[in-house]
């Protein structure tokens, strides 16, 4: 079950967020990363999945000003359940009628960062152009979806 995040999910959202920290960069310790969290779920811009345990498994946030998707992580417990391409699934929902939507992921050479690659692309996001490192100092790409006509 795919659900609007409310403050009661911020804990949650912290934990997963230590999760990927090393694919990420810094963020739990992070202000502006507390006071995104904050934000994204008062705007109701943030999303959760649930699993059969009726635990938040995977959340994924965004940007509607900017018609982008912010962030999109799913707990090691629970990958492999399709979760992230549900999540990539709403946002795109959420954003299609509003223009292209872009996102910042993990550069095609970067082995861990291949699933979160795939499930964009199956959800027609293509590369756009190269983003630099991230602050864990992987590489990353912008990558587009063109608005349907």
């Amino acid at each position: 079950m795919i659900r609007v995040l409310e403050q009661n999910d911020y804990e949650t959202w912290i934990d997963l967020a230590k999760e990927v920290e090393p694919l990420f960069g810094p963020m739990v310790n992070s202000k502006e990363f507390q006071e995104g969290i904050t934000w994204c779920i008062k705007s109701q811009d943030a999303f959760g999945i649930e699993n059969e345990k009726k635990e938040l498994a995977g959340i994924i946030a965004l940007n509607r000003k900017a018609n982008e998707i912010l962030w999109l992580a799913v707990g090691q417990k629970d990958r492999g359940k399709h979760y992230g391409d549900l999540l990539v699934k709403r946002a795109v929902e959420e954003l299609e009628s509003n223009g292209d939507i872009l996102v910042q992921t993990f550069a095609e050479h970067i082995e861990e960062g291949k699933n979160a690659r795939t499930i964009y692309e199956r959800n027609g996001f293509a590369d756009l152009k190269n983003a630099g490192k991230n602050p864990a100092n992987i590489d990353t790409v912008i990558m587009r979806r063109v608005q349907k006509s």
